[in-house]
């Protein structure tokens, strides 16, 4: 997979497959992480590259044109940082919402050729969307391609993850979703010291009696279900502090309501162990960001899903459609 630089795209008219799928209230950006997390891609191409057509999604309209989930909060965000000249001149462009085509989610190869028309180079910085689909693995099969830097330097830090972490190995997996997290929890527990689960997690699992591995902890959860239990925050202390490498997704409790503490005792004590931290997931993402974390953790990944899926198969539709 070749990393995208200024030779690659010196004089192109670059094609951007880029994470446009922010949370969006009211036509205004509620979270820009995302949005933020690949600018250092996009100026290398505006400032080596001919031009630039800007394409991604939002939401899941199937299909249709659903106003809500237009691209304009994101064009004019672009316009409020430094971008406001280049989108006036033209040298930046940024289509519409692509999942207002049917052939976007389908991935269409008619779909794919028609946004092939826009550029002759394709670079793929939008790391969470990692689903099949016309812009993500068949148009980069139409063009020239590289990875984003943010894109690249995800898949680097996963992998490295998944494949040769430092021990004490510690996951911390939270959150809901049993389909996509079990295959997680089972892959990692090969390689981790401990796996801690909480969260709506503990509830689905005993739910369907699964047969974990030994080194899975599946924390206690207080008498309204919602928040890791005190003894479970207390057994988990000395295992946190002394991990070298952790990882988490997903909160343990419900973190929007602030008399469930368990999941920012948990933080405080990941910032505080010294360890290589990765975390994940939109819940998990803007919990730090609220309680002014997110920060202290050594790398943040964009995509929630992506991340489990990388993490449990080793790779992904769309970086084996950059190779």
């Amino acid at each position: 997979m070749d990393v995208v630089t200024a030779s690659y795209v010196a004089g192109k008219k670059i094609i951007l497959r880029y994470d446009i799928d922010v949370p969006i209230l009211n036509g205004q950006i509620v979270d820009d992480f995302r949005l933020k997390a690949g600018l250092e891609t996009l100026r290398l191409c505006l400032e080596h590259g001919e031009s630039v057509v800007m394409i991604g999604k939002i939401g899941r309209p199937e299909g249709r044109v659903v106003p809500e989930l237009s691209v304009a909060p994101v064009y004019k965000w672009l316009q409020e940082k430094e971008f406001e000249a280049d989108l006036k001149s033209g040298k930046l462009k940024l289509l519409e919402n692509l999942r207002f085509e049917e052939g976007e989610e389908k991935a269409d190869l008619d779909y794919a050729t028609s946004l092939a028309e826009y550029g002759d180079f394709y670079v793929n910085e939008a790391f969470a969307s990692y689903r099949p689909e016309a812009s993500t693995t068949i148009l980069p099969t139409l063009l020239p391609h590289a990875a984003g830097l943010r894109f690249a330097q995800e898949v680097e830090k996963l992998t490295k993850v998944r494949e040769d972490p430092e021990k004490p190995f510690v996951v911390i997996m939270g959150g809901a979703k049993v389909e996509d997290k079990l295959p997680v929890i089972q892959t990692l527990a090969q390689k981790a010291d401990v796996v801690l689960v909480g969260g709506k997690l503990v509830a689905e699992l005993k739910r369907q009696k699964l047969d974990l591995p030994t080194n899975v902890m599946v924390g206690k959860m207080t008498d309204d279900g919602l928040d890791i239990s005190g003894d479970t925050v207390l057994a988990w202390e000395n295992i946190i502090r002394g991990a070298k490498e952790i990882i988490w997704n997903g909160p343990l409790g419900k973190v929007e309501d602030p008399k469930n503490t368990a999941s920012k005792t948990i933080a405080h004590w990941i910032e505080n162990s010294g360890a290589q931290s990765t975390v994940g997931g939109g819940d998990t993402i803007a919990a730090l960001q609220k309680w002014g974390m997110l920060d202290n953790f050594t790398f943040v990944s964009t995509g929630g899903g992506a991340m489990l899926k990388l993490l449990s198969d080793g790779t992904l539709p769309t970086i084996e459609a950059l190779k």
